[in-house]
């Protein structure tokens, strides 16, 4: 049986939200709990399966352009401004407002234009517009608290960053280094050691990205100490 990928929770309840939505606007009746939950079921399987591997036999094709990359934060304000759009366009008794394809265009466009209005808007690289790291790809890295000699074991090349204390997003790590299958990365950290809670929040920061990505760091989400982040490409 496939595993769930990321993303799952979050494609299985909008699918839900949706068909909701959809038949209320339909006139029809609400589906019973147990049809609700395999809809939920089957559409957390399939929707992120059906993505990852298209994607992958995109990239498969020699010749294939780059695909616009879409983080899971760009889709997830996409799909809610999508529903908001769909769901309170509705006007009982009268004409629909807006049909389902024009609200997920809206959602679309929001999701596409907000991560370089953030950037405009604040000057740094927000979380939408940052890609999935790949540090499972590194040997010497993870559990460290000082990181000097990392491997590269995947059979991808990767790049790998070690951002000192002073560093930070949109600026990337000065000590970066791209590493093909096999190949090791050698950093000096100095004195700084690894980013922790409560002790050190101020400290260094490790992290790996597909390149032409680029290893960086920025505050962590509970707005104390850093984590290593992946930036797009210049």
């Amino acid at each position: 049986m496939p595993e769930f990928l990321p993303g799952a929770t979050f494609s299985g309840i909008m699918t839900v939200l949706f068909v909701n939505v959809w038949r209320v606007r339909a006139g029809r009746s609400r589906l019973s709990f147990w049809k609700l939950a395999l809809i939920g079921i089957v559409a957390a399987f399939v929707i992120p399966w059906a993505l990852a591997l298209s994607a992958q036999a995109w990239r498969s094709v020699p010749g294939t352009p780059e695909l616009p990359f879409v983080s899971f934060d760009q889709v997830f304000i996409g799909a809610l401004v999508a529903l908001l759009v769909y769901a309170t366009s509705h006007r009982p008794g009268g004409r629909l407002g807006v049909p389902l394809w024009a609200s997920l265009v809206s959602g679309a466009v929001v999701a596409i234009a907000l991560p370089p209005v953030l950037f405009l808007a604040t000057g740094s690289y927000q979380r939408p517009s940052l890609r999935a790291d790949i540090n499972h790809c590194t040997r010497g890295m993870t559990g460290q608290v000082q990181p000097r000699d990392i491997e590269n074991i995947c059979d991808e090349p990767i790049v790998v960053g070690l951002c000192l204390p002073g560093e930070v997003n949109p600026a990337p790590c000065a000590q970066s280094e791209i590493l093909q299958p096999g190949e090791v990365a050698h950093f000096d950290p100095g004195d700084a050691r690894l980013s922790s809670l409560p002790s050190n929040p101020g400290g260094l920061t490790v992290v790996a990205c597909r390149p032409p990505e680029r290893p960086s760091r920025m505050g962590t989400t509970m707005g104390r100490g850093y984590e290593g982040v992946c930036l797009p490409p210049a």
